[in-house]
């Protein structure tokens, strides 16, 4: 890989992950807000110097949706100074530079992410062994003892009581607790590795293992394929689990029954949705998920005040919300509808792809699955940006360009 892209990828990881991943969060003290700008910097100039150009297909509807997010995010920032408004620009700068890249078939930067991804989870995984082994002194590796800042989104968590976080030499996150009912009658201690939240790994992860099966040329790819998979089974997150077997669902008509039965699948799953008991269903998962959605439509007060253009609050001063549900409340209507319809067009490009057969052959289903999980996982994110699902659909139309024109640089 050329250095500009592996500088580009780290600070991408750095600055997608940005508060997600605690490790490196934890790393900064009471910098982290800092070296989320310097990263942010480096990695929207590297990423920009590198020569490529949009493909014209795609060139006006990437460069809406960009506009369409900035003037929401400027616009809320414009009504009520929401400082968190001016982190999620940078963000939208150094994504937009990076899709950039890698939708013109130079699938550096994708791997690049990937590895990194990888070289973060492999030690954390080990020290996740030594921690339930007791081959660590694992009580002085408690957060509280550890100085951190109460902004940091570990201490956060520990301090709302949701788990007794520990971080153990400075690489792993374990949220220790009893184990519970995590769904499909399975009781354990869901593992989040990196990150504060194994619903946060599944969002970053998921979308790179199924690139990654995808990339039958990635140098190292079943050792990338191992670790992700071994990181997202762990994680266990029961709403991603649900949305790869939908996938796995449209994927499968589209094998079966080419786009009729897609489309007669895809019509039927709209129709059934307003009438499906969502609750009872979770019930069967598992009565920890069960009451997981009870606290949270009991509790959940954000939708009692939307506005059009959001609030000034901060995440520490809004009400109780849970996923999207801050997003509707930082950037109101307008945000809701802009990201709906970015949202919209990716699962679009997505259907695209899994439709072409010519081209992509056995590849377009793992690029399917991963843009499609990237986009549904949106709803237990926090940010407008859709990171994932951009980088997920951007590496998919990368590999179809790729295969598309053979001549184009390889690594």
């Amino acid at each position: 890989m050329r250095h500009l892209v592996w500088v580009g990828a780290a600070a991408l990881y750095f600055v997608a992950t940005y508060p997600f991943q605690g490790v490196l969060y934890s790393w900064c003290l009471d910098s982290a807000q800092v070296a989320f700008v310097v990263m942010g910097v480096v990695g929207a100039l590297t990423l920009l110097s590198v020569q490529r150009g949009l493909v014209p297909q795609y060139r006006w509807s990437i460069g809406l949706a960009v506009c369409a997010l900035g003037f929401a995010m400027l616009a809320t920032l414009a009504a009520y100074a929401n400082i968190t408004v001016v982190r999620e620009l940078l963000l939208l700068v150094v994504v937009t530079a990076a899709v950039r890249v890698s939708i013109a078939g130079d699938l550096d930067l994708a791997r690049g992410f990937i590895y990194i991804t990888v070289i973060t989870l492999i030690p954390a995984m080990l020290v996740t062994v030594m921690f339930y082994a007791h081959w660590l002194d694992w009580p002085s590796w408690q957060v509280e003892h550890l100085g951190l800042p109460n902004t940091n989104p570990v201490m956060s968590r520990t301090i709302n009581g949701d788990f007794e976080f520990y971080l153990p030499l400075w690489v792993a996150v374990i949220p220790h607790t009893q184990a519970a009912d995590q769904g499909f009658g399975l009781n354990f201690v869901r593992q989040s590795f990196v990150f504060i939240e194994p619903s946060d790994l599944w969002y970053f992860v998921s979308g790179p293992f199924w690139i990654a099966l995808a990339d039958t040329r990635m140098p190292a790819r079943t050792l990338c394929l191992s670790v992700l998979g071994i990181a997202l089974a762990l994680s266990f997150s029961v709403f991603g689990i649900l949305v790869t077997l939908a996938a796995l669902m449209f994927a499968g008509a589209m094998a079966i029954g080419g786009r009729l039965l897609l489309s007669l699948v895809a019509a039927i799953t709209l129709v059934a949705l307003p009438f499906i008991p969502l609750y009872e269903w979770i019930q069967l998962l598992g009565s920890n998920k069960a009451d997981e959605v009870s606290f949270y439509v009991q509790n959940v007060t954000v939708l009692r005040d939307v506005t059009l253009l959001g609030h000034a609050a901060s995440q520490g001063e809004q009400p109780l919300s849970y996923g999207f549900l801050t997003v509707i409340y930082r950037y109101g209507m307008v945000g809701l509808g802009v990201t709906l319809c970015v949202a919209a067009a990716i699962l679009w490009v997505a259907f695209r792809l899994l439709g072409d057969a010519k081209t992509l052959g056995w590849r377009r289903y793992p690029l399917f699955i991963a843009c499609f999980a990237s986009v549904a996982l949106l709803v237990k994110g926090t940010a407008i940006v859709p990171t994932m699902a951009a980088l997920s659909v951007s590496a998919a139309i990368g590999i179809r360009q790729r295969r598309l024109n053979p001549l184009t640089r390889r690594s």
